[in-house]
């Protein structure tokens, strides 16, 4: 299982970054490995919608998320399904840091089917989540 937790500080208001985190579909064009993104009906009670996301890090895999929100505070998400976890649990949870400033912590535990290192899943989230959050950055920078 990996478990992560980061903090970062994002600049815009509160609702224009939970604007932009909450922009599903154009993940593909700012997060680094998220090759495509289908948002569909959600399916768990109290959803607003599933989100099925086709990723490439080291492998292609896929997964389906039914995803959750509290405005202007909160997104989280729990695995509908998979071809290669079995969890995938997370949030962004958002506070006003400033007068045009955020702060995301960023929330994530995923457990993988089958026997794969804590050590190498832990490297992986850790390397690729500068990257990732530049571009949120950017992405709530571009949605206005």
């Amino acid at each position: 299982m990996a478990t992560l937790e980061t903090q970062h500080e994002f600049a815009g208001d509160i609702q224009a970054v939970f604007k932009g985190i909450s922009n599903y579909t154009k993940y593909p064009e700012y997060i680094p490995g998220v090759t495509k993104i289908e948002v569909l009906p959600p399916k768990a009670k109290g959803s607003v919608c599933q989100v099925r996301y086709e990723i490439n890090i080291i492998k292609s895999f896929y997964y389906t998320i039914d995803m959750f929100e509290k405005k202007p505070n909160k997104i989280w998400w729990k695995l509908a399904d998979s071809n290669l976890m079995k969890q995938n649990d997370g949030s962004w949870e958002l506070k006003k840091s400033g007068d045009d400033a955020v702060e995301a912590v960023y929330s994530l535990e995923v457990k993988f089917k089958g026997f794969v290192p804590s050590t190498l899943t832990d490297q992986i989230a850790k390397a690729n989540l500068p990257a990732m959050m530049k571009g949120f950055q950017k992405l709530i920078k571009d949605t206005k």
